[in-house]
């Protein structure tokens, strides 16, 4: 009897998550998730998640990403960017599940190029990635910023994660930004992620190597 108790309860659990994620999903239909987010607060059925504007290399850089996250733990980087060339910004959430990426890359890049630019590393990373699946890619025109993207569902040690890919030049280097979940995080963070991507802005102020 214990057993099917706790099988129950498990289900019931999981139809009230699935009911509420539907909720959210709807909600999020008939949001302006770009102007929550830059107002500093957006919610979600009966959670609110509150944002702040984190500045990145002594300002060049500033994006809006939740007020939750931190930055992640060195060990935890080196599970999860184990690369000596990992991202110099890694903020996360208090699950680790959710994570938000940074860097300013060694490539100089035109402003014309970097659609062609954007396109050679997504098809870069389907050749040596082949188990990916692609979902969509384009470039987004900003205040002041334009911005290549593509995203994807790839599959990590025991989950499938969903990326969010982006970049845009500041100077004349490409910054290169990623935000990432679990797959099963994505009907609810992939619009999230779309809008902390529309609230980033830039000052040109570095000089040729990259530093300001």
């Amino acid at each position: 009897m214990d057993f099917l108790d706790e099988e129950v309860i498990e289900m019931t659990k999981h139809a009230r998550q699935k009911k509420r994620t539907e909720n959210i999903e709807k909600q999020l239909l008939h949001t302006d998730i770009v102007k929550a987010i830059k107002e500093g607060s957006l919610m979600l059925e009966d959670e609110r998640i509150e944002f702040t504007e984190i500045a990145f290399y002594q300002g060049q850089i500033r994006m809006r990403i939740p007020t939750a996250f931190d930055v992640m733990e060195s060990d935890l980087m080196d599970i999860k960017y184990p690369s000596s060339r990992r991202p110099d910004y890694i903020y996360t959430s208090e699950s680790t599940s959710i994570n938000v990426t940074l860097k300013i890359m060694e490539q100089q890049v035109k402003p014309e190029e970097l659609e062609d630019f954007t396109n050679v590393m997504r098809d870069t990373l389907r050749k040596f990635q082949s188990n990916i699946e692609m979902l969509d890619s384009g470039m987004k025109e900003l205040e002041a910023i334009q911005i290549g993207y593509f995203d994807f569902i790839s599959s990590a040690i025991d989950n499938k994660v969903y990326n969010l890919m982006f970049l845009f030049i500041v100077g004349e280097h490409v910054t290169m930004g990623s935000i990432n979940c679990l797959k099963k995080e994505m009907p609810i963070w992939q619009p999230i992620a779309y809008g902390m991507l529309e609230s980033i802005t830039i000052e040109n102020n570095l000089n040729e190597e990259g530093v300001i």
